[in-house]
């Protein structure tokens, strides 16, 4: 019992941190590139989105032993074996240091094709060369320096003080960036302090953990049969990832091959929101991924089902809110912050939406597939999801540009990401539960979805303000309608009986600590 209470109150110190880790790396960016498109030019967004895309389809070499990693350490920190997880942790910091390498490696045998993976012209008086080098050095330095001990943090489900940390570096980061494009515009200071900031976080992050965890160091060496099974589970993350990229990073890629960086930086303008908003959603998927782990290893498979299934409500009740808040105010907010001339048309807000229903639908039932460590048992479908989406982007995006890109991810992810990923789950793990009334079930919850936008979006769409007023006025109908509309319809489901005690025991539990302090302190409750 009193383990099961400590997975959930590092959940709630996961997500409380984290949720204020990701507002910060919303809005703080946000102001970012808003300065850097006035006083520098929207190519050197395009630049910096297509530097970054570069470098997330690089760090596919990572190949997942990280996650591999963290979940071998699942049982031994149950067991409390401190001897694998000494040895655990000194595997992944050899094995990060190669990877360090060869990243490096690869990034600078790539380096003379960068002009390639530009259509048109980029901003004059820059080097590319040099600025993609100082983007490689970013990402490649932070495999040498300390990146095991945030595994270790990781797994112990201490992800807060890995966000609480970044937050406040990366607070300081964007002021200074901000400061650097205000006054001297120079892009190149703008990308040097970077690696620096990058090199503070991860020294600064292992001297708290090793203050943390003061008896766990890296020594010993684990068996055959524990080296197997991580090699099992690396080679299914591995294809996960490249899945990923392809569906991600590759998107930008192609679009400034076929389009230029104009196009990449306006599209990128609206997967930052889509993004950002999906990142503040999956804290909580994220937060609790190590208790998540830990029930499997330690629960029956019965309440792992009732978890599941109360967590997916909870979840698509809110992956539904945030699409009625982006269907209604996505272009709203976008012609309000970089103007009509940076904008997409409906069609393509709407493909956007789409496909950020798409990523929620994914999250827990993915949760679930990490924590029951069945990456291996999806090397196909991540291997035929990516090679689709590769080939569809290439091929719908010489067609309908951008429009087809958007497309060709939400095929794949629908059909291969969700269809067959969400099989796997059920087959390998839940087994007797019923695939088929998962399917139903999350066909209900975007129906729904549907219907509450179309009523959210009718009522927005006869208010005539436009401007900030007319933001505000038509959140506020997302907030209030919206949620309205939801519970109206969701609550009719047999699965929100066991969501609402579920949320009422949180709630009720926060209340009755916040009283404890407020009495501790002196104060009349």
């Amino acid at each position: 019992m009193m383990f099961v209470e400590g997975r959930a109150k590092n959940g709630i110190r996961n997500i409380v941190s984290g949720t204020a880790n990701k507002l910060v790396l919303v809005l703080l960016p946000f102001f970012v590139r808003t300065i850097m498109v006035s006083s520098l030019g929207k190519e050197y967004l395009g630049l910096n989105s297509l530097f970054t895309s570069i470098l997330n389809v690089l760090n596919l070499t990572e190949l997942g032993f990280g996650s591999a990693l963290v979940y071998s350490m699942y049982k031994p920190i149950s067991d409390n074996d401190k001897t694998q997880i000494c040895a655990l942790l000194k595997l992944y910091k050899n094995i990060y240091r190669y990877i360090g390498c060869v990243l490096l490696i690869i990034g600078l045998i790539l380096m003379p094709m960068i002009p390639q993976l530009i259509n048109g012209e980029y901003p004059s008086g820059v080097n590319i060369y040099i600025l993609y080098l100082i983007y490689l050095i970013n990402t490649s330095i932070s495999y040498f320096v300390f990146a095991h001990k945030k595994a270790l943090l990781i797994a112990y489900q201490r992800n807060d003080i890995i966000s609480n940390i970044n937050t406040v570096l990366s607070s300081i980061l964007y002021v200074l960036q901000i400061g650097i494009l205000l006054t001297v515009k120079s892009y190149y200071i703008y990308v040097v302090v970077f690696p620096i900031f990058t090199i503070v976080e991860n020294i600064y992050t292992a001297v708290v953990c090793s203050r943390k965890f003061p008896g766990i160091i890296c020594k010993g060496n684990i068996s055959e049969e524990d080296k197997t099974s991580i090699k099992n589970h690396v080679k299914g993350i591995a294809l996960q990832k490249i899945c990923s990229a392809t569906r991600n990073s590759f998107d930008s890629i192609v679009i400034s091959i076929y389009m230029g960086l104009t196009t990449i930086a306006i599209y990128n303008n609206y997967f930052y929101i889509l993004s950002a908003v999906h990142s503040i959603l999956s804290q909580i998927p994220n937060a609790i991924r190590a208790s998540v782990g830990n029930s499997i290893a330690s629960e029956s498979l019965a309440k792992n089902y009732r978890d599941f299934s109360m967590m997916n409500f909870i979840y698509m009740w809110l992956n539904g809110f945030c699409s009625i808040c982006l269907f209604c105010l996505y272009q709203p907010f976008m012609k309000l912050w970089m103007g009509e001339s940076l904008s997409f048309p409906m069609f393509t807000v709407t493909l956007f939406c789409i496909y950020f229903y798409e990523l929620g639908m994914a999250d827990i039932i993915s949760l679930y597939k990490d924590g029951a460590g069945l990456w291996w048992y999806g090397r196909y479908r991540v291997l035929i999801e990516a090679i689709a989406n590769l080939i569809l982007n290439f091929l719908l995006g010489r067609i309908w540009g951008v429009n087809g890109i958007l497309i060709a991810t939400i095929i794949t992810l629908l059909f291969i990401g969700l269809g067959y990923g969400g099989y796997i789950v059920f087959h390998y793990y839940f087994k007797e539960s019923s695939y088929l009334h998962y399917i139903f079930l999350q066909l209900k919850y975007f129906l729904i979805t549907v219907l509450a936008i179309a009523i959210v979006y009718s009522v927005c769409y006869l208010i005539p303000i436009q401007g900030t007023l007319g933001l505000v006025l038509k959140g506020t109908a997302c907030v209030g309608l919206g949620n309205a509309v939801l519970w109206i319809m969701l609550s009719r489901l047999k699965e929100y009986i066991n969501a609402k005690r579920f949320v009422c025991g949180i709630t009720g539990d926060l209340k009755e600590k916040f009283l404890c302090s407020l009495k501790y302190k002196g104060v009349d409750v």
